[in-house]
C-alpha cells in the first residue's frame, strides 16, 4: 500500500486526502483515476445472426439486391427501398473495411 501513496513525479510521500503533491505540485487526483480504468471491459458478444450480417458477402448482396430494386422497381417506393438497402450494404462494408484495417494496424505495432 505505500507504493499508492507514492508521488509518480517526485517519490515523496503522500497524504491520500491530498490532489496535490506538497513537493512538486502535481496533480495526484490523475493517478487514483489512471488506477480505476486499468479494470479491463466486458467483451461483446455477438450472436450467429449478427455474425451473418456483418460479413462482407451479405454487404456486397445488399449492393446487388438495392441495385436490382433501384433498376427494375416500377414505383418510386421499390426505388427508395433499392437506396435504403444500398446504403446498408455501404455501410455494412465500410465498417467491414475499418474493423480489418484496425486488426492490421495494431498486428503491425
Amino acid at each position: 500500500m505505500v507504493e499508492d501513496n507514492i508521488c509518480r513525479e517526485c517519490d515523496s510521500e503522500l497524504d491520500p486526502n491530498l490532489k496535490y503533491c506538497p513537493n512538486c505540485k502535481c496533480n495526484v487526483e490523475i493517478e487514483k483515476i489512471e488506477k480505476i480504468d486499468d479494470t479491463p471491459q466486458k467483451m461483446r458478444t455477438t450472436n450467429p445472426f449478427q455474425k451473418f450480417t456483418e460479413n462482407i458477402v451479405w454487404g456486397i448482396a445488399m449492393l446487388v439486391i438495392g441495385g436490382y430494386q433501384l433498376l427494375t422497381g416500377n414505383e418510386w417506393y421499390f426505388q427508395v427501398i433499392g437506396v435504403l438497402v444500398i446504403g446498408l450494404g455501404i455501410r455494412n462494408l465500410y465498417k467491414n473495411y475499418k474493423k480489418k484495417s484496425q486488426g492490421n494496424s495494431l498486428g503491425n505495432s
